[in-house]
């Protein structure tokens, strides 16, 4: 029975993560196309708003993870189906649990600022047909607020010197 029942859970875990779409890669902001608010962005990974980069890794066990090149130490975790805390700005967390629905990952949860502050966050991704990103995030803190973040995949990153925090080569003294 215990063995039916572990089986069926790998089973459906599977199929989820099969129809997920996958969001790896690194994106570019399409600000033209964005509409970003100041309250209502990517809390962590970068200044007010929408960072101009994203890098997103996604692994084979569902778990996403996303990161900026402004704020490297700082990055969004979504587990599908759990609750993740990851930091966020000087001292404050995001939880957030995150689950699919449909072809969106839908992402809910609190940012608790240092001082107690909180600011409920509902973040949803999707990529639509022709493999572009949105991110649409609402805040809700005294009110509320709506960014929609729209990014397009890009293969070429330049040069690492070229990036906010540069690379140092091997080769470098």
């Amino acid at each position: 029975m215990r063995g039916t029942l572990a089986a069926a859970l790998i089973a459906a875990t599977t199929v989820v993560n099969a129809q997920a779409p996958d969001l790896s890669g690194t994106w570019k902001l399409e600000e033209a196309k964005s509409r970003v608010v100041a309250t209502a962005g990517i809390v962590g990974l970068g200044p007010a708003g929408a960072p101009k980069t994203l890098h997103i890794t996604q692994s084979a066990n569902g778990t996403i993870v996303i990161e900026s090149q402004i704020n490297e130490a700082h990055a969004r975790i979504y587990r599908p189906g759990r609750e993740t805390v990851t930091p966020a700005g000087q001292g404050g967390t995001v939880t957030a649990t995150s689950n699919w629905d449909g072809k969106s990952l839908v992402a809910e949860g609190a940012l608790r600022a240092a001082n107690g502050d909180s600011t409920t966050i509902r973040e949803v991704l999707s990529l639509d047909a022709g493999g572009t990103l949105q991110m649409d995030v609402t805040t809700t803190a005294k009110e509320s607020a709506s960014s929609t973040l729209i990014y397009t995949k890009i293969t070429d990153v330049g040069p690492c010197e070229t990036w906010p925090t540069p690379c140092k080569r091997l080769n470098d003294k």
